[in-house]
């Protein structure tokens, strides 16, 4: 039986090869059901019959690989959406020049969530001008960070 840490890397590699990046990957129990979920992501974005292609590649791959020792689970894959989590630098500058909130566990100044624009990203620290000024948090001080969306 293959666990998801030993199949990780066989599907990430396949997914590249396809031309995709692995975001997410998660395998958990809701209720009786066994669930492997897979989210991908692409520079021009993720569109339906993107997640149908890579579903039926990772299907044959995973029963290949002897996934979960061929027991009973249900393959999901999906983008990051929209409102994808914000979780490394590439992530941070994929959103440049665009407003990002932040939950920080020290916080800046007394404040652990803060809005602003991502001015950058690099060697670990977020840099982003607030309403008030520009500031650098640590990425290891950030536990979850989305881009603000706004609508016209």
């Amino acid at each position: 039986m293959a666990t998801l840490e030993e199949v990780t890397p066989k599907v990430e590699e396949k997914i590249q090869s396809l031309g995709f990046e692995l975001f997410e990957m998660r395998f958990f129990r809701a209720g009786s059901r066994s669930i492997l979920r897979v989210v991908i992501d692409k520079a021009d974005g993720v569109k339906i019959a993107d997640c149908a292609f890579i579903s039926n590649e990772l299907s044959a791959l995973l029963d290949e690989l002897n996934f979960a020792d061929n027991r009973a689970y249900n393959l999901e894959v999906s983008s990051p959406g929209i409102d994808r989590p914000l979780k490394t630098e590439k992530d941070y500058r994929r959103i440049k020049g665009h407003d990002v909130h932040v939950h920080c566990t020290t916080g800046i100044e007394g404040k652990k969530t803060l809005i602003g624009e991502v001015v950058e990203c690099e060697n670990g620290i977020l840099t982003i001008t607030t309403e008030k000024k520009t500031v650098q948090i640590p990425l290891s001080d950030i536990y979850s960070g989305k881009e603000e969306l706004r609508f016209k």
